[in-house]
């Protein structure tokens, strides 16, 4: 083999023989199979642990909470705590798994600013990484080019099939896994990223090196490979974090089209030395994505059939100065927690731009059964930039009115709660239109006796006491429905901007004090008014203005939860599994992650007997 060397390149390549050239195709074959392997082995892992939990929940439904011996209601006060303050090694399991959560999932690492990762993201992201350049690298002799410049080709397209999966919102992962495809969405950006530095390490070698005449950019298979290096390098610099919040629409409308385009002239590239079969499975995945969306669209909304008015349009309700509930009433069923996409014509530059928002009800009813075959699929929708703000303006310049719209959806992985004691639901601002759903599923749960839930404790922190109107009449509705269960529902409503008007104090049929600023326990005796019909909040607020019903006893807070608090009092209390679940500002969810690392969760305090508790951030969003 004869070296030779380039003295202003940073690389090196070798005059290769005949044999080199065979010995180096073999690599290429083998160390793909060799990384898909381990991916797969990966995939294979979680979908095992998802099938395992199915099995057990299978077999140990969950059931209703014993009936008491007395006809009202337990009191918290009196609900015993579940362990007894000696370590007993009959729970080891349960303290490893507490421990296993806590460093996985619950500690945070900054990387970035206002960015931060937890440990299993990062070690998947980083792990993923780690062997694509071990393979890489490995066996090149002196990181001569010559033996890794295709390499890093073939790797890069061979991920092309994962990284169109892991962003499809209808994809074979989620489907195995049970992750979201949200929550898979910083696996494709990692995974997107390290294919742009295969690409451009590709590239760069074969340049730098020198091109031979059969690869000179005179030929329509290279000026492909030029254009489509050029494509996605372009949607990576509209990916980055601050580029795609402030020029969302911008992001997405380029992303789809600068993709379409890489992946296109990416195949005409590779398919000239036979290496095509790599990239077209990903063109198959995105079309069966869409196609599949295409079904739903046509489905949800029945197009091309004939269908009832409504079913083509939504209904546009400004509930306060910047905060719209949109409500569509379609056939068809979700999971509380998920959400869908919503297309506005009339509202949106582009009569095709969907945009994604949770679902803030249920498909069921609250009553414990389905309910009617028509449902409302309603959205509370804050008016920030861009489509947002175009709806808010709508809403504001037409007041209530109806728009043609469609509904794309819905998606996510929500969590099965029924299996939990105490489920502790948290919501800062607009976050509520997740946790919401939560609370009437479980209630509707309750209600058909499949549910294990003795207690919620539902905490909203918002700005003003008039945002009480966005869901007031559902909340009305759960407590009253629950009130024939044995599910105690403590809401606190934490009200973090100016003080509000002390006629609120006034029907208080209790002093309660409770963490984080002055309580003021509400016990309305008017029925909940029209929501529609009301007022600004003024001096004479009333409890009749926020929609609270005669019997509802509810917690106004002005200042912040304490959260650390609020859960170290209800996991000390609970009998059985808790979930806390939270939705809202990335501090909110930093801080109910930080409170759930300390010793209130550590494996000493499960092998104490405390409970073990599952977290579940509600993270979404491009």
């Amino acid at each position: 083999m004869v070296w030779t060397r380039n003295p202003l390149s940073l690389v090196h390549r070798a005059t290769p023989t005949a044999a080199d050239r065979k010995v180096k195709a073999l690599q290429q074959v083998r160390y793909t199979q060799d990384l898909w392997i381990t991916i797969g082995a990966v995939m294979a892992l979680l979908t095992a642990i998802r099938l395992i939990r199915l099995a057990l929940r299978f077999m140990y439904p969950p059931s209703p909470p014993p009936m008491p011996t007395f006809s009202e209601k337990l009191p918290q006060e009196e609900v015993q705590p579940g362990h007894s303050g000696r370590i007993s090694w009959r729970r080891l399991p349960y303290a490893v798994l507490s421990a296993f959560r806590i460093v996985a999932f619950r500690l945070q690492i900054t990387i970035g600013p206002g960015i931060s990762a937890s440990v299993s993201e990062l070690t998947f992201i980083f792990g993923y990484i780690s062997v694509i350049f071990v393979l890489l690298f490995m066996n090149t002799h002196d990181l001569n080019a010559f033996w890794y410049e295709d390499r890093a080709a073939h790797y890069a397209s061979s991920q092309l099939p994962l990284i169109v999966a892991l962003a499809g919102k209808n994809n074979i992962i989620s489907f195995f896994t049970g992750i979201s495809h949200e929550k898979l969405n910083i696996l494709h950006r990692a995974a997107a990223r390290t294919c742009l530095i295969l690409l451009w390490v590709h590239a760069i070698a074969r340049v730098v090196t020198g091109l031979p005449q059969k690869f000179d950019f005179t030929h329509f298979w290279m000026q492909c490979g030029a254009v489509g290096l050029t494509a996605i390098t372009l949607a990576a610099i509209l990916s980055v974090r601050p580029i795609r919040t402030a020029f969302f629409e911008l992001f997405l409308v380029g992303h789809i089209f600068l993709i379409a385009i890489f992946l296109l002239f990416g195949y005409l590239h590779a398919r000239d030395p036979d290496y095509g079969d790599y990239i077209w499975p990903a063109l198959v995945l995105w079309a069966f994505d869409r196609l599949l969306r295409l079904g739903t669209l046509v489905l949800n909304n029945r197009l091309g059939r004939t269908r009832h008015p409504h079913e083509g349009t939504a209904t546009v309700e400004l509930l306060s100065q910047d905060t719209i509930r949109l409500t569509l009433r379609r056939r068809m069923n979700w999971k509380a927690g998920q959400h869908a996409y919503v297309v506005l014509p009339t509202i949106s530059d582009l009569p095709s731009e969907a945009h994604p928002f949770t679902i803030s009800t249920i498909s069921k009813s609250l009553d414990g059964t389905d309910g009617s075959e028509e449902k409302d699929v309603t959205f509370l929708i804050r008016g920030r930039s861009g489509f947002t703000a175009r709806l808010k303006e709508h809403a504001s310049g037409q007041g209530n009115s109806t728009v043609p719209a469609f509904i794309d959806g819905p998606y996510g992985c929500p969590p099965d709660l029924t299996t939990n004691h105490t489920c502790i639901l948290i919501a800062g601002g607009s976050g509520v239109s997740y946790i919401l759903p939560l609370l009437l599923d479980l209630v509707h749960n309750a209600r058909a006796g499949r549910s294990s839930v003795r207690r919620i404790v539902f905490v909203w922190a918002v700005r003003e006491p008039e945002h009480l109107k966005w869901i007031s009449k559902i909340l009305n509705e759960a407590m009253a429905q629950a009130q024939s269960t044995q599910l105690s529902i403590d809401p606190r409503i934490y009200i973090t901007g100016p003080k509000f008007s002390p006629s609120l104090t006034e029907l208080s049929m209790n002093d309660r004090r409770s963490e984080g600023g002055d309580s003021v326990p509400v016990s309305p005796v008017t029925e909940a008014s029209d929501e529609k019909t009301m007022g600004p909040l003024s001096e004479k607020t009333s409890d009749q203005k926020l929609g609270l019903s005669p019997w509802m006893a509810i917690n106004l807070i002005h200042g912040r939860p304490s959260i650390s608090k609020i859960l170290q009092e209800e996991i000390s209390v609970s009998s059985g599994p808790v979930s806390v679940d939270v939705a809202g500002p990335s501090a909110l969810s930093r801080a109910v992650s930080n409170a759930l690392a300390t010793k209130i969760t550590s494996p000493i305090s499960v092998l104490r007997g405390a409970p073990s508790v599952s977290l579940h951030v509600e993270v979404f969003g491009m």
